[in-house]
């Protein structure tokens, strides 16, 4: 009888330490990995170039290779990674450059960019942000009640055009009224030339909801 009792002991806490080890691994996360792009926002001039620095991280012991590719770039913009595979051990940090050509007439505004990252089928995407300043005369569109782009940056100097696409009129007002296009109906335009540095809100009249800003830089 005690060895029998020795061996349903043993049996039970077999048993439970079976049960403790499969709740562990239930619960535990995965090996993973982490990506980061640095910095987040670049500026920079229509017909300029720049870079990203993209950030590898091993998590919890996670080692593939990792492939990456860029999946949205703006209008405008040539994105590319000179060498865009590399090794990722456990526990290990790494980085790959990401290059970009702005063209001359690439639309000025801030745009996304996104990046894919592949490891072994773990994929994990990556967004950072291109704001793209207007150096000529920059377009802003009014499309279905909102202005294109809403945040604008542009050189000292620069022209910004107004474009009506909407049937129903809209206006392209300063907040202190230093300039006005008034009513423009469809398909009408209004120029206003920016000669000082500085952040310009504005709005539309009709539509007080419909804002925007046009930042001048030197």
């Amino acid at each position: 009888m005690h060895v029998s009792n020795t061996l349903i002991m043993a049996v039970v806490a077999a048993m439970l330490g079976l049960n403790i080890a499969i709740g562990y691994m239930a619960f535990s996360e995965p090996p993973d990995y982490s990506v980061n792009i640095a910095p987040n926002t670049q500026q920079v001039y229509q017909g300029d170039s720049g870079a990203y620095s993209v950030d590898l991280s091993s998590l919890r012991g996670y080692s593939s290779q990792i492939r990456l590719r860029v999946t949205q770039a703006p209008e405008g913009v040539d994105a590319y990674f000179e060498n865009n595979v590399t090794q990722l051990a456990s526990s290990q940090n790494t980085s790959l450059k990401m290059s970009f050509k702005v063209a001359k007439d690439a639309p000025a505004g801030l745009n996304d960019i996104i990046i894919e990252a592949n490891g072994g089928g773990l994929v994990h995407k990556i967004t950072g942000k291109i704001n793209i300043v207007g150096t000529g005369r920059v377009v802003v569109n009014i499309v279905n009640f909102w202005f294109y782009p809403t945040n604008l940056t542009i050189r000292k100097g620069t022209e910004v055009l107004w474009i009506n696409k909407d049937p129903t009129g809209h206006t392209a007002t300063a907040n202190d009224r230093t300039w006005d296009s008034k009513l423009l109906q469809q398909n009408q335009e209004y120029v206003f030339k920016f000669d000082k540095v500085g952040a310009y809100q504005y709005y539309c009249v009709p539509h007080p909801q419909m804002i925007a800003q046009v930042k001048v830089v030197d």
